[in-house]
């Protein structure tokens, strides 16, 4: 009985251990199909990643590429116009581009030099349009009674060419900035013609030189007038008579000839001062018989300082005469005998600048703003206190 209970028992394990193995076996063969569907899940997803990030990848490289396509070309045309460059820079680039560009470029490089030499004729034409100004050219010093030789240099308002000659010569000189000397009685002739082709018209000065002994008669700062039995002495230059400096104005006739007392002088005379104006050739203007408008202050806005125009000097040396600051005189006016003879027209007075020009309607008591006045001496009275010889 025993025995047959043990066999029993021995079975019912036998069993349970036959029906764990089932149980195990069936576990498997469910595990694998699971595990094999989730790894085809994974490699499915895993190409369509790898596909994704290889078109991104090729896009972003072709954008770059265009791109640098695109700053070569800029720079192919910018910064490479010339042959040689553009030679060189073929080598780096590819055969479709390089032509495209190297097209592009010729085509500019061939077109430069033609615009811009026809911007060059364009300036050229448009500046000699717009420019008005007449070439004007005048010897420095200029001419008149000189006590020494000379040495004369011309002066030009614009760029010009210069041409010159002596009256009594047929062949015409180019001023290349040499002096020319005069040593004798000369009449110096000169023309001018500016890069547009405006010419000046022919002018002459005459060159005389004085004898030296007729110095003795003035004092240094002060010319040496004879015409006819006229002798007498004038100021070289408007008082305070001192080269480079502004010409007293806005005086009155009696503090001008109070001034003129201080140092030993006079106020000239309306005759005196048109002798030395007009010298001994009875000029219509300080420089000559034709009005200048560029040799004196005569079109400015106030009196030039004394002595800076050079061509504005008399036969005898005497400066601005012509414009600057009209000038007293002692001389009564003969239309009014309460005014006073004023002189020489001021800085806007033009053509009525002359020598023989004259003005009177001036209170000789009051100050002007356009009037100075120069003086003059007897030469009699010398600073050495000899008498004239003559």
């Amino acid at each position: 009985m025993q025995k047959r209970l043990n066999n029993k028992k021995k079975n019912t394990k036998n069993l349970l251990v036959i029906l764990l193995l089932i149980l195990l076996i069936a576990f498997l063969f469910l595990l694998i199909p699971l595990r094999s569907q989730k790894s085809l899940t994974n490699q499915q997803k895993k190409p369509q990643r790898d596909t994704l990030s290889k078109s991104d990848t090729s896009r972003s490289r072709d954008t770059i590429s265009d791109s640098n396509k695109l700053e070569q070309k800029k720079d192919t045309i910018t910064i490479l116009p010339e042959k040689k460059k553009l030679r060189e820079h073929k080598k780096e680039m590819p055969k479709a581009d390089t032509t495209r560009d190297t097209a592009s470029t010729d085509t500019s490089a061939l077109k430069a030099p033609d615009s811009s030499e026809s911007n060059k004729s364009e300036k050229m034409v448009n500046t000699c349009e717009s420019d008005t100004l007449q070439p004007w050219v005048y010897p420095d010093p200029s001419g008149g009674l000189h006590k020494k030789q000379l040495q004369v240099y011309f002066v030009a308002n614009k760029p010009s060419t210069i041409e010159w000659k002596f009256k009594d010569e047929t062949e015409w000189k180019r001023y290349d900035a040499t002096p020319i000397k005069i040593i004798s009685t000369k009449t110096l002739e000169y023309t001018a013609t500016d890069s547009c082709g405006k010419r000046m018209e022919l002018r002459s000065e005459y060159y005389e030189i004085q004898r030296p002994e007729s110095v003795q008669y003035c004092p240094e700062d002060m010319e040496y007038i004879k015409i006819g039995e006229n002798k007498f002495c004038i100021d070289r230059y408007e008082w305070p008579n001192k080269k480079d400096k502004a010409p007293l104005s806005y005086i009155s006739k009696y503090g001008a000839s109070d001034s003129c007392y201080s140092a030993g002088k006079r106020l000239c005379t309306a005759d005196e001062w048109m002798f030395a104006c007009m010298g001994p050739y009875s000029w219509k203007y300080p420089y000559g018989q034709v009005y200048e408008p560029n040799a004196c202050s005569t079109q400015d806005t106030a009196a030039a300082i004394s002595g800076k125009k050079p061509e504005c000097r008399s036969f005898f040396g005497v400066y601005d005469m012509s414009g600057g600051l009209a000038e007293w005189t002692d001389t009564r006016a003969v239309e009014n005998h309460q005014f006073y003879y004023v002189k020489g027209g001021f800085w806007e007075s033009g053509a009525q600048s002359s020598c023989y020009e004259k003005r009177y309607s001036y209170y000789p008591q009051n100050r002007h703003n356009p009037v100075g006045f120069r003086c003059c001496k007897d030469t009699s009275i010398v600073e050495s206190g000899r008498k004239n010889p003559d």
